[in-house]
């Protein structure tokens, strides 16, 4: 038995190879960047309302003015995409034009707040079912 065990690993061990990620590479460039530790938030936000009618470039800037900026005045990106995602209530696969935020702060304690403030402003302004969000923790230096 013991002689299979070892046998699998020894063929499993180039699959392996790939997945192995030396843990103290990120921390250790962190610190000699002298990186401060942050989270990488992105979020997504359909462009078409219900209907099919587009939220126009105007009423985009319009949030991101009075929504986003205040709760991130240090800084904040947005980019154009081509989104895709299933209708909760119908199950039918759209396509839509979207905008994707990308801000990267350090935690602090009114993050979640601000967050689902931004997401539950954008639902009701424009009638969408959700605006995506993902986080992220890592490290960043701007200098």
């Amino acid at each position: 038995m013991k002689k299979i065990g070892l046998a699998a690993l020894i063929l499993a061990l180039p699959l392996l190879g790939g997945c192995v990620v030396p843990v103290s590479v990120t921390p250790d460039l962190c610190r000699e960047m002298r990186a401060q530790d942050t989270l990488q938030i992105r979020m997504m936000f359909g462009q078409t309302r219900p209907g099919g009618l587009p939220i126009t470039d105007t009423e985009w800037q319009d949030f991101v003015t009075k929504e986003i900026t205040p709760r991130f005045p240090s800084g904040l990106t947005v980019f154009n995409a081509d989104g895709q995602w299933m209708n909760t209530v119908t199950h039918i696969v759209g396509r839509e034009p979207s905008r994707i935020l990308w801000v990267v702060v350090p935690a602090d304690k009114n993050l979640q707040h601000n967050l689902r403030a931004i997401q539950a402003a954008y639902r009701q302004q424009f009638s969408q079912q959700a605006v995506g969000l993902t986080i992220q923790s890592g490290c960043s230096l701007f200098n």
